[in-house]
């Protein structure tokens, strides 16, 4: 769908919201950043469900309890889908896929080493990253193996919170050490439409959760643990910059432009995944019941990795995209505060395989839907007419005796790539652009002996949008 792009999320902030209901309503002081303790009076051993996945990504997996299962019927976890695979991709489904990934559980504080346990991963039953992010896996272990162990499956709510409830969650944040198994509160919001990068997702819940790191996708969200899980952590805006991008999503209903609300992550409800496992107790998407999402029998695309363009886009070039399968297939293309997924009028018919259409006049973030036979799929995008400020340009200066190291920062999106020119401070003319060098992100040595000197810098964002000039002298 996109060019591979390897990254991780990130989550932070929460306010404690302490609740007698809650199994760690009082965590003892030295654990003041949540984590969890077999020693502790409140401890339940029904956290032992909670594993880290090891897989395309380190995050975090939950043994859940399914429709009919037997002992000897597979054990499935449940975590998200940008956790089972490297691609990413904004439309795939995947069914019945190998996956070489395993899953540690009793990652705990208290627990000896030796008690740690992890399981082999069989096959991905179900993931996606199309309209939510999910994924459920077959382990090669059956249900007795791992209740054998004293690993008992958690069950599924029946219920979520409402808007302002108390909610929590578990997982192994990477970026606390030790890493083990860490509690988070929080509040919970109302839900809307997420979009981040090439995503775009549907009824995501926001709150406030603290101690959550790259390593907590996938943590299970529960009202309190009596009740099952309801949710999985999908992503957050904490440290991301930029709006509706990658590290930093937005959030939108129909007639409400998108925000992009601080310190704020999102849940997805996984209680639709009950349906979708047969009278055995094993997952089948053709189960009578099921609710998932299917593929569809057709693919969708646009000309470009990145799909953020600049007002000379739109003027010098049209907005491509391809379906294959294209016979009966229809698209239309709307901001994101004017869609709505469940209409289905206006849209216009897909002619060939490849349409090339006009991009909009506007500036904003837009999602091009395709509808074919009640099936459909999303692709978004940007139109940015705006330049990166010359304010977020930022030069390294690291001076020695012996003269500077140089390096321009980068601040995704709104900086990824820069042109420019170092010399003697008396001629060199920064306005003149002919003899401007692309940077290769290789710092650049400045001899004591050359200075002063002046830099040059010109930045470009994700749509190539320039800046304006910034200049940096620097003097012996």
């Amino acid at each position: 769908m996109y060019a591979i792009v390897k990254f991780f999320f990130s989550f932070l902030f929460v306010c404690y919201l302490i609740s007698c209901s809650k199994p760690f309503e009082n965590l003892s002081p030295e654990f003041p950043d949540g984590l969890v303790d077999v020693g502790n009076q409140k401890f339940d051993k029904r956290l032992y469900a909670i594993g880290q996945f090891n897989g395309a990504m380190t995050c975090t997996a939950t043994y859940i309890e399914v429709p009919n299962q037997t002992l000897d019927s597979p054990a499935y976890i449940i975590t998200n889908g940008h956790c089972t695979n490297a691609t990413f991709e904004d439309n795939s489904i995947y069914l019945d896929e190998a996956i070489d990934a395993s899953v540690t559980f009793k990652l705990i504080s208290g627990i000896p080493e030796g008690q740690k346990i992890s399981f082999t991963t069989k096959k991905i039953a179900y993931s996606t990253m199309k309209g939510t992010d999910l994924a459920i896996v077959e382990l090669n272990q059956s249900n007795r193996a791992l209740q054998n162990a004293g690993i008992f499956p958690m069950k599924i709510a029946q219920a979520i919170p409402s808007a302002g409830s108390k909610i929590q969650t578990y997982g192994y944040p990477l970026s606390l050490e030790p890493v083990q198994l860490r509690l988070s509160n929080g509040i919970q919001n109302n839900s809307a439409s997420v979009a981040e990068f090439i995503w775009l997702w549907h009824d995501f819940y926001a709150n406030n959760f603290k101690n959550i790191a790259s390593g907590s996708s996938g943590s299970p969200v529960f009202e309190d643990l009596n009740k099952g899980i309801w949710g999985v952590v999908n992503t957050t805006t904490i440290g991301g910059i930029g709006q509706c991008e990658l590290g930093s999503p937005c959030e939108f209903q129909t007639n409400v432009i998108p925000q992009t609300k601080i310190e704020t992550s999102y849940v997805l409800d996984i209680r639709n995944i009950i349906g979708s496992f047969n009278a055995k107790g094993i997952f089948d998407i053709n189960s009578p019941k099921n609710e998932l999402e299917k593929p569809t029998d057709f693919i969708v695309g646009l000309d470009w990795a990145v799909r953020n363009f600049s007002k000379k886009h739109s003027m010098n070039e049209k907005l491509t995209f391809h379906s294959t399968n294209f016979t009966n297939t229809a698209y239309r293309i709307d901001l994101f505060e004017a869609f709505d997924r469940k209409n289905t009028s206006g849209f216009l018919p897909m002619t060939a395989d490849t349409m090339r259409v006009p991009f909009p006049s506007q500036e904003g973030f837009y999602v091009l839907s395709f509808l074919k036979n009640k099936q459909k799929s999303y692709l978004t995008f940007k139109m940015d007419f705006t330049p990166p400020s010359e304010d977020l340009i930022r030069l390294s200066q690291n001076k020695g005796s012996d003269g500077y190291s140089i390096e321009p920062i980068f601040k995704y999106p709104e900086i990824v790539n820069y042109t420019w020119k170092v010399g003697p401070v008396a001629s060199c003319n920064c306005a003149d652009k002919s003899d401007l060098q692309p940077y290769f992100r290789i710092a650049r040595f400045i001899p004591v002996d050359e200075l002063p000197v002046k830099v040059c810098l010109y930045a470009n964002d994700l749509a190539g949008n320039q800046s304006k000039l910034k200049e940096f002298i620097l003097t012996k």
